[in-house]
């Protein structure tokens, strides 16, 4: 089992069309993106095909530290927000992979997963449900181009694994 994720996805940079032609290369394509709450309406966000996982990645992230120093007040206010408790799974990664104590505490407190690396192993809590990308054969890449693994960019290799894998998971299915 595979599991394949964007990150960036909001109103107005979703490559949903590029999603279709990856579901059109293997009909079993399912995946996560790491989608950005505050950038986009209730109509945008219900009209995400089921087959695409929407997990919060910030709030409407300016640049890639926004979370970095985010306080439980600031990510409590996300995860009550009405768009995420109506349209997200109770999933997270932080922009840049910028994670503040305070995100991690809340997020186990409240028993989200997140979507982190290995190189915050020491900082993450003990019993946090989490996404390494990094495990196993999966595929990460950015919904936009940016010189190294937006989906167009990548989009011959991309195509190619999609077209190879026999099962897909969600990330929130992958979290440990």
């Amino acid at each position: 089992m595979t599991t394949v994720d964007f990150d960036d996805f909001h109103e107005w940079n979703h490559r949903l069309d590029l999603l279709h032609e990856l579901k059109a290369v293997n009909p079993l394509f399912r995946c996560t993106v790491f989608a950005v709450p505050g950038l986009g309406p209730d109509s945008f966000w219900e009209s995400v095909p089921r087959w695409i996982e929407l997990a919060v990645h910030g709030w409407v992230h300016p640049h890639p530290r926004e979370c970095e120093h985010w306080t439980r007040e600031e990510i409590e206010w996300v995860l009550d927000s009405e768009v995420v408790r109506k349209h997200f799974v109770n999933g997270w990664k932080s922009p840049g992979w910028q994670t503040s104590p305070a995100i991690y505490e809340v997020l186990l407190e409240r028993g989200w997963w997140i979507a982190d690396q290995h190189l915050a192993d020491d900082r993450r809590p003990p019993g946090l449900r989490t996404y390494l990308w990094e495990d196993g054969g999966n595929w990460h890449g950015h919904v936009q181009d940016w010189g190294s693994n937006g989906m167009q960019e990548t989009w011959p290799d991309l195509c190619v694994f999609v077209e190879g894998q026999h099962e897909f998971r969600f990330a929130s299915e992958a979290a440990r």
